[in-house]
């Protein structure tokens, strides 16, 4: 293509409308037109912007077809609408991709679309942490934008995450939870969890059981399992069932606990209290020594205290919110000054 016709297809709308003439050098000997330097420039300029142009308009059209890979402000982005992890940024795993991604940058984009109740942003179908760790560094972060629906967003956030880091039980169960609420059918939900209509009944039996706030307080705790999460919903159904975990939940140890330990915990306190409650009462005198319930064993290392199943209902989990202040108050006694025997 020659210059004359780069600069009528770059700077002219109608193509009826004729270029200006480009002036030439008088011909040489041989009879060809030499053009001059400033011409010869303003053809290599001419072609430089018509390749810019042209690149522009593929990534423009990738752009829209989710093709293209872009550099988005983090600051531009909401996350999806639909929780799918308990914990996004607060385990060793994610410590290790903003270190990876400071070392060696961003290697898989996100996937975004154009927020539909927002002009100018984004949201997240998948690649949260991704994004978390981009805003932490500063820096931009790798995406793909394509327009989805809710219900495909939905579905590529799920299979994404049972892709490249699958999601606990607990973390999947409310997840599924989350999107019956708003009014997904089940076909999207299968789809979203890549679950068969057996699993999904349990997620959202034991999702209905499990209050929130406990989830929310244990974690993902990823190696507890489907069993033991379906043996500790039927155990939280049972009337005041809850009643002594809310103040195991509230004591130091149990925050500072990782969260399968955490699971731990409220599950031996639910099941002590389930087992209790399944005795006959005659089994268990309220007039009855408190002692008579604990047993005390001296071992090398130390001092085991074990609860009998025999302990009223909620005894455990009463002495474990106590033992802190109880060892407060050990501690206040010892350091008092003694008064002199008189």
């Amino acid at each position: 293509m020659n210059r004359k016709q780069m600069l009528k297809d770059l700077l002219v709308a109608d193509p009826a409308v004729e270029a200006p003439p480009v002036e030439l050098r008088p011909a040489d000997a041989g009879g060809r037109r030499i053009p001059s330097g400033a011409v010869r420039a303003m053809g290599i300029d001419l072609s430089r912007l018509q390749d810019e142009a042209k690149r522009a308009e593929v990534l423009e059209r990738e752009s829209r077809n989710g093709q293209a890979v872009l550099e988005i402000d983090p600051a531009s982005v909401d996350p999806s609408f639909a929780e799918d992890r308990i914990a996004r940024t607060s385990d060793a795993d994610y410590r290790r991709l903003v270190e990876s991604m400071s070392a060696s940058g961003q290697q898989v984009p996100i996937l975004l679309r154009p927020h539909p109740e927002a002009a100018g942003r984004y949201q997240v179908a998948y690649g949260h942490r991704r994004l978390a760790a981009a805003a932490e560094l500063s820096i931009a972060v790798r995406a793909i934008i394509r327009p989805l629906t809710d219900a495909e967003l939905v579905i590529a956030q799920g299979k994404e995450n049972a892709e490249r880091r699958n999601l606990s039980f607990i973390e999947r169960a409310m997840f599924a939870a989350e999107l019956e609420a708003r009014g997904f059918d089940r076909a999207t939900l299968h789809a979203a969890l890549a679950a068969h209509p057996a699993e999904m009944t349990r997620y959202l039996a034991v999702a209905r059981a499990i209050p929130r706030w406990l989830v929310r307080a244990i974690g993902p705790a990823p190696r507890a399992g489907r069993p033991r999460w379906m043996a500790m919903a039927e155990f939280a159904a049972a009337d005041g069932a809850l009643d002594p975990v809310v103040g195991i939940t509230e004591t130091e140890d149990f925050r500072a606990a990782p969260s399968d330990t955490r699971f731990s915990m409220v599950y031996a306190a639910l099941q002590c209290r389930s087992e209790a409650a399944a005795e006959p009462a005659a089994a268990v005198s309220p007039i009855r020594d408190g002692m008579s319930f604990i047993h005390i064993e001296e071992l090398d290392s130390g001092t085991r205290f074990t609860i009998l199943k025999s302990a009223p209902a909620g005894l455990s989990g009463y002495l474990l919110g106590r033992l802190r202040d109880l060892v407060t108050e050990f501690q206040a006694e010892q350091a008092a000054p003694k008064r002199p025997v008189e």
